[in-house]
């Protein structure tokens, strides 16, 4: 892809009963290969933000795209093509990291890269085949990152 993979230009957001806007005026992009997070304090928007990007929340003004489609132009195939790490884990803590990443895949149609290349990339090869149960904070982290 030429063009970024996510592009958000004017973002407001409203919630109903709200005099101000939980978003005011939020543009950026993200591009092809970059890993990107929102850091800020309680209330800047982190979350309303993921939700606009997830499609939860639909009323929102300004321009937001992914992977060159306006968000309202996706349809249940959007799920498929996007990966997302909130900020608390996901994860099945009796299984092992391989099969963590094993089962998230199965919820996909298409191709996934393989659980042993994604713990690699996050610096979990060693610990494939350990219980999620017995990581640390980090280590929850980062297999979130390779589940996302």
């Amino acid at each position: 892809m030429a063009g970024p993979v996510i592009d958000v230009h004017g973002l407001r957001v409203r919630y109903q009963g709200s005099a101000t806007d939980a978003v005011e005026d939020m543009s950026f992009s993200v591009g092809p290969g970059e890993i990107f997070g929102f850091l800020g304090p309680s209330g800047a928007g982190k979350s309303t933000v993921q939700k606009v990007l997830t499609r939860l929340l639909r009323h929102y003004r300004g321009r937001a795209e992914v992977l060159g489609r306006p968000l309202q132009d996706w349809r249940s195939d959007y799920y498929e093509r996007i990966g997302v790490g909130f900020e608390l884990p996901a994860q099945f803590s009796k299984l092992t990291a391989r099969e963590n990443l094993a089962s998230f895949a199965r919820l996909y149609t298409g191709r996934t890269e393989s659980p042993a290349r994604l713990l690699d990339l996050v610096g979990l090869g060693d610990a494939a085949d350990r219980r999620v149960g017995t990581f640390s904070k980090g280590m929850r982290l980062r297999l979130n990152l390779a589940r996302a």
